[in-house]
């Protein structure tokens, strides 16, 4: 299956066309680029340089959070926009288990692996990931205190990404190992595969109800707090 990942929940972001697993093209956006604009010129790029049609292609994958409210938006518009265009099957895909790909158990010697970012406020998501045929989710998608998420981590867990840069002081402990700082851009092509992977088990969805998931309120929703209503039934 001919398969188009997007991946725009971090700082660049990328789009890539993968055939069974096998990357045919892809392109990075430039930091700091104009993603919504930019986006689907990238895509007739690579499904150009894959030497295909947009017909050729039969599914779209996306990260789906969480990451940055902006690039989240972008990417799952994009990918809803193109699936009900163009009748596409489509997958959404956890932005921190595209990042865990990067890990190689081997080069990296590790069983356990923790992509760790910053979600502000105080608190960082992360997911601890158990290697087994590939890394299985062993936790979902936790949004907590820095040091309740490094508590929870089996002793060598490698850690990286942004909200270990935000908090060394939690993440820099001799039980932890910390990764290099390039294993925490996801990459487009992971998203392609883990995408196809979760279409092959009957997992897509329905596009028209493809949303981004941020995992916690933006800022100004947790100033006003919940709706009057609420707090009366508390």
């Amino acid at each position: 299956m001919i398969i188009l990942g997007i991946e725009t929940s971090g700082r660049r972001g990328s789009v890539a066309v993968c055939e069974d697993g096998r990357p045919l093209a892809s392109y990075a956006f430039p930091e700091g680029g104009r993603r919504a604009r930019d986006i689907i010129s990238a895509i007739d790029h690579v499904v150009a340089q894959a030497r295909l049609d947009r017909r050729d292609v039969r599914a779209v994958a996306v990260s789906e959070g969480p990451g940055s409210f902006t690039g989240l938006r972008v990417g799952v518009a994009c990918a809803k926009t193109l699936a009900f265009a163009l009748g596409w099957r489509c997958a959404a895909v956890p932005s921190l288990e595209v990042k865990a790909q990067n890990v190689e158990p081997d080069r990296h010697d590790c069983r356990w692996t923790c992509p760790v970012l910053d979600a502000r406020r105080g608190r960082v998501y992360g997911t601890l990931f158990r290697r087994a045929e590939g890394w299985e989710d062993t936790t979902g998608v936790l949004c907590v205190r820095p040091g309740e998420l490094a508590e929870r981590l089996p002793e060598g867990t490698l850690v990286f990404g942004d909200g270990v840069r935000a908090h060394p002081e939690v993440f820099s402990e001799n039980r932890l190992r910390t990764g290099p700082e390039h294993l925490a851009a996801g990459r487009a092509e992971a998203v392609a595969r883990l995408g196809a992977e979760r279409i092959r088990r009957g997992l897509d969805v329905d596009p028209v109800q493809l949303v981004p998931r941020y995992y916690r309120l933006t800022a100004p929703e947790e100033k006003l707090g919940p709706p009057a209503a609420d707090q009366d039934s508390r």
